[in-house]
C-alpha cells in the first residue's frame, strides 16, 4: 500500500500523556529497594538478585507464599524469575540520588545515611508500601545474598 506522503503539506504530532503504572514508577522502586536493604539485608546490603527476587515477590500475594515457602523448606524448586529492568534503572537513581552506593569488589549495593534516613521514614508511614513492608518483616534476614 504507497501512502501519499508526497502529498501531505503538514504532518503534526500530538503528545499525550501515558500513565505508567505504579509498579514501574522510579520512585516506588527506590523505596521498595531502600526497604529491602532497610529491613531484609544483613549489614544493610544486599546483591542485585536479592532485589530482583523480591521484587519478583512484591507483585502478587501467590508469590509472596511461593517465596515464604522456598525460605522453609530450600528442597522446593525455585521458580522462573524474570529479570526487572525498572529495578536495574531504579539502583541508577537510587546511587544518582546518594541513598545507596555500589561496591565493586563485592558486587553489592548498601545503603548510606541518607538512605537509612528515607528508609525510616517509609518504614514509619502506616499507609505506605504496606504489602511491602508486611513481606519484608516475615522474611527477616532469612534470604542470604
Amino acid at each position: 500500500m504507497d501512502l501519499p506522503y508526497e502529498q501531505a503539506k503538514k504532518i503534526t504530532f500530538t503528545r499525550r500523556k501515558a500513565p505508567i503504572s505504579p509498579e514501574y514508577r522510579p520512585l516506588t522502586k527506590i523505596a521498595q529497594i531502600v526497604l529491602v536493604l532497610y529491613m531484609a539485608s544483613r549489614g544493610s546490603s544486599a546483591n542485585l538478585l536479592k532485589f530482583q527476587l523480591l521484587n519478583w515477590a512484591f507483585k502478587s500475594e501467590e508469590r509472596d507464599g511461593i517465596l515464604l515457602l522456598i525460605i522453609q523448606d530450600p528442597l522446593i524448586t525455585p521458580p522462573i524469575i524474570n529479570m526487572d529492568p525498572s529495578v536495574n534503572r531504579a539502583l541508577q537513581f537510587a546511587i544518582a540520588e546518594k541513598l545507596i552506593i555500589f561496591t565493586d569488589t563485592t558486587g553489592k549495593f548498601t545503603l548510606t545515611d541518607k538512605g537509612k534516613d528515607f528508609a525510616k521514614v517509609i518504614y514509619k508511614e502506616k499507609d505506605i508500601l504496606v504489602a511491602e513492608k508486611a513481606l519484608l518483616k516475615k522474611v527477616g534476614l532469612n534470604i542470604t545474598d
